[in-house]
């Protein structure tokens, strides 16, 4: 988030824990929710039909994109959602938001949060109060969520691992720029990698560097280790994050040079940016695994106007070539798919790092 996505969870541990915190100290000065205080939220009515949508930072190209997309898909389906709120990333104030949202007496809330435990809390008084939440790209560390809509962070991994070895001939090194390891998009992103590597590439070794969604922590790294040994391949957690920094380390050490001449370092990204689609267009980056944020916004709508239908969700295929699983919390998450991007259709005008 996460974002997916743009939509990125911040996932150092003591930035996590300092979310948790100020996201109680802004809620309990106003005795509202219940994970901070033991007083419920005021109410002025009866639930209404209305949905509330939390953004997480709508200056996101990504969260531009897939906010529009949810505003069209909420039209068609004719579910009658507000206009977004913006956390602008930060954790505390999306808690706040969503209790504004539910004192207002909305049906229900879709969130795209900034925080997997941060959210928590805001989930909670949620449930308490009988409002179902879906939450996109970012799957929440606790809470009763009603679905968590989010691309299966493992198989895209494994698609990317899978697009290296390809173009590495199973030899070679790769440098893993990592996300955060403490989100569950962070964690899938290098557990999928990893396990396709060791278990279909052995004969490629991975040279792992954390950078927590953190622009500087990856183009640092890069620096780091581009300039002190041989790599052949790099792999980015999130290209939206670390494709600029990556570039120019590239392009200083004399590396930034396209695919099939010498001195090529192949790259394979997760998210799906405009520039990440332009760099594979012109020759530079070789592929990416992207967001589905069409399939975001469609079943994010579909799962909310179902909680308000008042039908129940449970474990298993479904009916559109993803599948539903209990996640680690005990929260139902729709896994969908997302394909690979190369050349040949990264002018796509259906990829959402097309639109923005």
């Amino acid at each position: 988030m996460p974002r997916s996505r743009a939509m990125r969870v911040r996932g150092a541990s003591s930035r996590r824990r300092t979310g948790i915190v100020l996201a109680c100290a802004a809620v309990s000065a106003a005795a509202l929710l219940t994970g901070c205080t033991t007083t419920g939220i005021g109410s002025s009515g009866p639930k209404t039909d209305k949905v509330g949508l939390s953004g997480a930072r709508l200056s996101d190209p990504f969260q531009v994109v897939l906010l529009d997309n949810l505003a069209e898909q909420a039209g068609e389906q004719k579910v009658d959602m507000l206009p977004a709120t913006n956390a602008d990333e930060d954790a505390a104030k999306q808690v706040t938001d969503i209790v504004t949202l539910l004192s207002q007496n909305v049906g229900g809330v879709i969130t795209i949060p900034v925080d997997s435990d941060a959210i928590v809390p805001a989930i909670q008084q949620a449930d308490k109060r009988g409002v179902p939440v879906v939450t996109v790209d970012v799957a929440p560390n606790g809470g009763k969520a009603y679905m968590v809509v989010r691309a299966d962070n493992v198989l895209m991994a494994r698609e990317a691992c899978e697009e290296m070895g390809k173009r590495l001939n199973g030899k070679g090194t790769v440098l893993e720029l990592q996300g955060a390891l403490g989100s569950a998009n962070g964690r899938d992103r290098t557990e999928g990698f990893n396990q396709c590597m060791t278990t279909t590439f052995p004969g490629i070794k991975v040279v792992s560097k954390p950078t927590d969604w953190d622009s500087q922590k990856a183009t640092d790294a890069a620096q780091s280790v581009l300039s002190s040994q041989q790599i052949d391949g790099i792999y980015e957690a999130s290209d939206t994050v670390m494709q600029a920094g990556v570039t120019k380390v590239l392009q200083q050490q004399g590396k930034y040079v396209k695919a099939g001449q010498p001195g090529h370092v192949v790259t394979i990204s997760i998210d799906g940016g405009t520039e990440a689609l332009a760099q594979i267009r012109d020759g530079y980056q070789d592929a990416l695994v992207p967001q589905p944020v069409d399939l975001y916004s469609r079943y994010a709508i579909k799962y909310i106007g179902d909680a308000l239908a008042g039908k129940a969700q449970a474990a298993g295929p479904t009916d559109h070539g993803s599948q539903i699983v209990v996640d680690a919390h005990g929260n139902l998450a729709d896994m969908l798919p997302a394909s690979i991007v190369t050349a040949a259709n990264a002018s796509d005008p259906a990829l959402w790092g097309n639109k923005s």
